[in-house]
């Protein structure tokens, strides 16, 4: 299974914006423009289920949770690193 990069899944243009929020981890990763269109972009095509795990700067991160909010536009990715143990 191929576990897709963050700055790779978004073109960076769009009226919307994807905010990456880390649980376990203290570093920061920069918030990114996205049409909303882009939001299929989370659902891994080779078995039509959304990503479980997402690289970020090519660190493995295990997704918790995506929230939507369309009043303003906005994509926030929630996510750990990786627990040992954890297949990806």
């Amino acid at each position: 299974m191929s576990v897709p990069e963050y700055l790779e899944l978004f073109s960076g243009q769009g009226a919307g914006r994807v905010r990456v929020r880390f649980q376990q981890y203290d570093g920061k990763i920069a918030s990114l423009a996205f049409s909303p269109r882009e939001a299929l972009s989370l659902i891994a095509p080779e078995n039509d289920t959304f990503h479980q795990y997402l690289r970020f700067d090519d660190y493995l991160f295990e997704v918790l949770k995506y929230e939507i909010e369309p009043k303003t536009q906005t994509l926030t990715i929630v996510a750990a690193p990786k627990q040992k143990g954890n297949s990806a």
